[in-house]
Formats: C-alpha cells, sequence, structure tokens
C-alpha cells in the first residue's frame, strides 16, 4: 500500500524565494509528499527546505547531472513510485489544482481506471509588472494567454503502470493510456482539445520583466549547463497577458497562513 495518495516530483535550480508558496500551495490542495532534486543551486533553498525535510514532507537529492530532467524523473520512478499511488511531475513554476473546488485525491481517485491524466496548462505573462512585486505569485499574476495557445501537458502518473519517462511532458505506460481530463486519450504530449476544468496547471512562465530577463538568462533546470534560448519578445509578452484570470487569489489567504505557521514552527526548531 503506498504511503501518499498522491507525490510531486520537480527538478529546479535557484527557485529559493518561491519554493515555501509552491509547497504551501500544493500542501492546501491535497499533495502529501515532494521529491525534490536540486540541479546545482547556488542560493538559499537547502535552507528553505531544510524544516520540510526534517518534518518527512520533503525528501531533497542533490543532482548534478546535465542534462538532468530525464534521469531526475527516472530516479524519482525507480526509487519513490512504489510509495505514492499519484505521481506529478511540474516544475516549480507550476501549480496544479482542480477547479472545481475539491481536493486533489477526490478528483484523481475518478481517473484510477487510466494509468496516466495529461494535464492542460494557463501559461501566464507579467500582468503589467516591470519588476517582481511584494506577495504571493497566485495573487500578483493573473493575466494569462487565451485558450487559443494551448501548450503541452504534464502528467501524473501511476508509478505502478509507468514504464519510462519519454520526455518531461510524456510518459510510457505498461498498462492503458494516458488521458486528459475528460478521459481521450493524450496525443503524444498534447490533447486533442483544450480543457482545464476538473483538472489545472497555472504555469507562471514570465513573472516580472526582470525576473523574464533574468531567468532566460541563467542556465536552466535539467539542461545543459548554458543559457535558455528565445527571450520572449513583446508579442509573445503580450499573447501571455491577453486573459484576465485570477482563479487562485482565493487561495492567497490560506497560503499565507499557512506560510506563517510553518515559519514560525521552523523558527521555534
Amino acid at each position: 500500500m503506498p504511503d501518499s495518495y498522491l507525490a510531486v516530483c520537480a527538478i529546479y535550480r535557484d527557485e529559493a524565494p518561491f519554493l515555501r508558496e509552491w509547497i504551501e500551495f500544493h500542501r492546501l490542495v491535497g499533495v502529501d509528499r515532494f521529491f525534490l532534486y536540486d540541479n546545482g543551486s547556488v542560493d538559499d533553498g537547502r535552507s528553505v527546505l531544510a524544516p520540510y525535510e526534517d518534518e518527512g514532507l520533503v525528501v531533497r537529492q542533490e543532482w548534478l547531472r546535465f542534462p538532468g530532467w530525464r534521469s531526475a524523473y527516472s530516479d524519482c520512478l525507480s526509487e519513490y513510485g512504489a510509495g505514492a499511488r499519484w505521481l506529478a511531475f511540474i516544475d516549480i513554476d507550476e501549480f496544479l489544482f482542480t477547479p472545481t473546488g475539491r481536493s486533489l485525491p477526490k478528483v484523481l481517485a475518478e481517473y484510477e481506471a487510466w494509468p496516466g491524466i495529461g494535464v492542460n496548462r494557463a501559461t501566464y505573462g507579467t500582468s503589467g509588472h516591470k519588476t517582481r512585486p511584494p506577495g504571493l505569485v497566485i495573487e500578483n499574476y493573473v493575466r494569462r494567454m487565451s485558450e487559443a495557445h494551448p501548450a503541452s501537458v504534464k502528467t501524473i502518473v501511476d508509478p505502478a503502470r509507468t514504464g519510462r519517462m519519454v520526455n518531461p511532458h510524456r510518459f510510457e505506460h505498461t498498462d492503458g493510456i494516458a488521458v486528459d481530463e475528460q478521459g481521450n486519450e493524450v496525443d503524444g504530449m498534447f490533447t486533442k482539445s483544450f480543457t482545464f476544468d476538473r483538472l489545472r496547471i497555472n504555469h507562471y512562465w514570465t513573472k516580472s520583466e526582470e525576473e523574464c530577463e533574468q531567468k532566460f538568462a541563467r542556465i536552466r533546470p535539467g539542461r545543459p549547463p548554458r543559457p535558455w534560448p528565445g527571450r520572449p519578445d513583446a508579442e509573445v509578452h503580450a499573447r501571455a497577458n491577453e486573459v484576465f484570470d485570477d482563479v487562485l487569489a482565493g487561495y492567497a489567504k490560506p497560503v499565507k497562513a499557512a506560510l506563517e505557521r510553518s515559519g514560525a514552527e521552523a523558527a521555534g526548531r
């Protein structure tokens, strides 16, 4: 019997300012374990994660392999997969949730016939911020691309029926097929239709203009040690801010409360 119903695996680099919000948000929606692969961070992410490691909520791995995505995800499946009924593979700038208002485990229980679920992403832009604003990511970034610009899915898998990772968006399964939230087969790493009524990922792709420039100038996690290509131009930035969508604004208050509690507990250790 798995120890966790829903766990998350992520590979990251230099995400210290965002780790606590990301963890506390996902705890609120039903994630009960995190497997985090540090791909050569030089910030203070280790100290940020230490209280969560002490609690047993987070398992952190130093992962100095380039490229690192494939090996990290494969390691997570083989080393920790048996301990989770569902294992989601997302990034630190991605927030997985259900717009139904229910917990993720309650919704995922309805998909147990399948070995994988491809979840569509809403891609968010700068929301007009030149520099990083105070407050939470989920309350500051409220403008996204329209659904006319669908991105590839991220996948939640049943480790017991998953063979290997094909790429960060797609896995091979030993029994059955991956489906979208409507139960339709996922076509490679894309869904045939773009919907996120039951399962959704908010992808905070750029954050502020300043942070976007920093992101595309630094080394990308999971990739060879060189900067990202293809900085977004003015047209892409405009597309990423087409639609107002503050679907996660209601989570800001409980996330802040959780951050205060976890901060107080860490200070008392």
